[in-house]
């Protein structure tokens, strides 16, 4: 039986619901740590060249032997192989944000001016790409944290070849669709240019990078001591 995993505001409340109001004023603060990542499948269909997952962060609480592990961040992502289903027939069956990205693909590859790019794709062939359909964090975490831009990177990483891989996310944080061709900077989801990616060309409402270029991994490097940043949350009154 794997380890009891509860959510981060789940746990807050109930910890406080066990602290008295004459305990110490240390055991009104809460600290959590040795963030990791932990990935499963969440899809029951048969397709070869696409499938969906959930990358989740755990962290534990510190100090507090015997508690569950909190689930503090949440990736929700595909993987889809090149050169098996036709993307405009698979990734609608994921939903409409998956559904958008199929302006990004020619039949069952990435669409040749993408994948033919120096600039884009390192004049690499891209065989496996990572689409990023939401990443999440938990709301009781402070707002300072890096955690989001943290597990994604970590999940490029991990879920990616080193030199063939490609990943995708909508540039804007909201699922809601820019009007106009151009996506004001003021707009882009500060976690991406986090993790080294940028816009791609032609398709202002996208971003992404290729894992034959260096900034995905430099970017991974820069947000290497998340993990072991402390997070500290004060219980509610």
């Amino acid at each position: 039986m794997g380890a009891a995993i509860t959510d981060l505001t789940t746990f807050i409340r109930q910890r406080r619901a066990d602290v008295t109001k004459d305990a110490a004023p240390e055991a009104a603060l809460v600290e959590f740590g040795a963030a990791r990542m932990h990935f499963e499948t969440t899809d029951g269909r048969r397709l070869s060249g696409c499938r969906e997952w959930r990358g989740s962060v755990r962290m534990s609480a510190l100090g507090h032997r015997g508690a569950p592990d909190v689930e503090a961040a949440v990736v929700q992502f595909l993987i889809l192989r090149a050169g098996y289903e036709n993307p405009a027939k698979v990734l609608p069956q994921f939903g409409d944000r998956a559904a958008a990205f199929v302006e990004l693909f020619d039949d069952q590859w990435l669409d040749p001016a993408l994948d033919e790019s120096e600039d884009f794709a390192a004049g690499m062939p891209l065989s496996t790409v990572l689409i990023v359909l939401g990443a999440t964090v938990d709301s009781g975490l402070p707002p300072e944290s890096r955690l989001r831009a943290w597990a994604v990177a970590e999940t490029v990483h991990t879920m990616l070849p080193t030199t063939a891989g490609l990943v995708l996310m909508p540039a804007l944080p909201s699922a809601t669709a820019p009007r106009h061709k151009l996506v004001s900077t003021d707009q882009i989801d500060p976690d991406w240019v986090r993790i080294g990616c940028a816009s791609v060309p032609g398709h202002a409402r996208f971003y992404g990078r290729a894992t034959a270029f260096v900034y995905l991994e430099e970017a991974r490097d820069a947000l290497a001591g998340v993990r072991d940043e402390p997070i500290r949350i004060s219980l509610p009154d």
